[in-house]
Parts: structure tokens; sequence; C-alpha cells
């Protein structure tokens, strides 16, 4: 039988000595091969609640903040619950990397990386809960969660050739026991009128060639609408891009703002000028739709986090495994993958 080794550290890490070493390795010598093939298996199994920790631990401790008060001045101090702990050197109050983050407090840690594989292949609702082995109402719950970081993540800025366009989703009340007004869908339904009405939602997309994507909800097509959203994110040395047909709000904007504005008429066959397109803009948004579809109708209420999970996908692709999404979650973008 092992003897205790004996650790060290005041952060709870191993902290083994050579001569402490050298005895370990002599004990393990005595072991038959069957105990050498248990322990082997005992080291390579790793609990997925302490997996999911490391992850959450690894890539908040490259920029640790404080989770009260956004300080960026703190102490290690100590671990607890598989997390380690920091001291605020000004207000002095201790936290982890989950202080103040949507997923403070939230059980069942064993199954985040599952439930993050589950939003990093964009399944169901159903079929994620049945793969994590959650209920239905605590999957749901999760999701919204989990993208809660991703849902505020945007461009604060684009510049260079800008590309916009607007694309619509038809508007609703899934989830609502009672919609006033007309009778519920069905599985996302249809329109009951053709072409742009109040039964369609705009969302303007913006997108420069470096792929710095910005999204929002539009309340209506107002110009000064578009102003609001327009001002803080295009860089007065831009070149603005967009389709003809909705020249008068963008033409608007860049004629006051003093940006160069590039019109193209899509529909009489204009498409490109020089190096100027709205291309990247469109397959942008023509993944998000056909991506989209696979909810079968997402509630107004909360596309502005179907928006922010797609612009994750988008912003990793391939590169977007569970260990990353469980990162984003917590507000770690540029986690390793």
């Amino acid at each position: 039988m092992l003897g205790e080794v004996p650790v060290s550290g005041f952060d709870g890490e191993f902290a083994m000595t050579d001569k402490e070493f050298r005895r370990l390795m002599t004990l393990l010598g005595g072991l038959s091969e069957r105990q050498r093939a248990a322990l082997k298996e005992i080291l390579e199994r790793r609990p997925a609640s302490e997996e999911a920790a490391t992850v959450i631990d690894a890539a908040f401790s490259a920029h640790p903040c404080c989770g009260h008060c956004g300080s960026e001045a703190s102490q290690r101090w100590g671990r607890a619950n598989g997390l380690r702990r920091y001291r605020c050197k000004d207000c002095r109050r201790t936290y982890n990397a989950l202080t103040g983050t949507p997923l403070a407090h939230l059980h069942r840690r064993e199954v985040w990386l599952a439930y993050a594989q589950a939003l990093a292949d964009g399944i169901s609702l159903r079929k994620a809960a049945d793969r994590c082995g959650v209920d239905l109402t605590t999957s749901f719950r999760w999701r919204h969660r989990f993208l809660e970081s991703a849902r505020h993540d945007k461009a604060e800025r684009v510049s260079g050739i800008v590309e916009m366009d607007e694309t619509y989703f038809l508007e609703s009340q899934k989830g609502r026991r009672r919609v006033c007004g007309r009778e519920p869908r069905r599985r996302g339904g249809v329109a009951s009128k053709r072409g742009i009405s109040d039964e369609q939602v705009p969302v303007l997309i913006v997108r420069d060639r470096a792929c710095a994507t910005y999204d929002t909800i539009l309340a209506d097509r107002r110009f000064e609408t578009f102003r609001r959203a327009l001002l803080p994110i295009v860089a007065r040395d831009a070149v603005m891009v967009s389709d003809g047909a909705d020249r008068g709000a963008y033409r608007a904007f860049a004629r006051r703002q003093g940006i160069t504005h590039v019109p193209l008429h899509i529909k009489a066959g204009l498409r490109v000028r020089g190096p100027h397109h709205i291309q990247n803009v469109n397959a942008y948004t023509s993944g998000l739709k056909n991506w989209i579809r696979r909810f079968r109708g997402v509630a107004t209420k909360y596309l502005e986090t179907y928006l922010g999970w797609w612009r994750m996908i988008d912003r990793q692709r391939q590169r977007l495994t569970a260990h990353a999404c469980l990162a984003a979650t917590v507000g770690f973008a540029n986690a390793a993958t």
C-alpha cells in the first residue's frame, strides 16, 4: 500500500520534492501488473467537473479581474470547490473565475462541458437535454445562461470597407400561452402578408473585411433608428457599401457623418464596383438564416441571444470546441481551443 505523499503550497497544488518523488517511484516499483493497470486507469480518468474547472481557470488566469468591482489588482487566495480563488486588493473581497458570470452558482458542473459541446454542435433543446441527462426546462435555462456572454460579444468598431444590409425574421411569440391578434403558428409558420410588413422583425448586420461583425434588432426602418445603430460603430474613414434599394437611410447617414458611401443596385445586376461588394455580409446572413431554421421558429424575445450564438459559431468555425464554448460562456472569447 502506498504511503501518504506530503503536499504543500498555499494554493493547494501538489509540490513534491525530489526525495519524495524518488520514494514514490520506489513504492510504485512494487506494484503488480494488475495494480499498475488500475493505477493508470485512475490517473487517466479525469472527472468532467474537474476538467470544466480547469478550462475555466486556465482562461481566467491570463487576465484575472474582480467579479465584484472589476479591478485587476488581485492576489491568489487558495482554492475552493475546484477553482482557484483570488482576493481583490481594492474592494478586499474574494472571488473566482465564475463570480459575476452567468454560470455563477449553477449546479451540475460535471455536465457543463457536455452542454457546451451541445451548443458548439447547435442542436435542439430536447437533444441537448437528452445528451446531458437534464430536464428540458433546465436545458432551456442553461442555453440562455451559457449564451449570455455571446449575446453581448459583438464588434465595437468596424473600419475599412464596411458592408451592411438588413435581414428579416418572422415576428414570433413562441412559448407564450396566449398570443394577441392572431392564431398561434406551428413550427415557425409563415407570415400572412408577402414582403416586408409589421410581421417581420428587421435586423441590421454590419461586417467589415476583417470579419468584425455587429448586428442589432431595429425597432423600425426610419433614418434616426439607423443613425443610432451605426453612429457608435462605423469609423469615420470607413467606406460604406450597401444595396442601392436601401440607399436612403445609409446615404443620409454617410452624408451627415462625412463617410464615403458606395451603393450597389443588386436587382439591376450591379453587384460589384471594383473592390466594393456586399457578398461578405450576404454570405454571413445566408448562413445565419439557414442555421436558425433548424429551431423551427425563434421567439423574438430571444432573437438577440441566437444572433450572438451565430456570431460565436461564425467567429470560431471549426475551432469552436466544448472547451472554447465554455470559456466564452464566462467571458473569455479568446481562450485556447
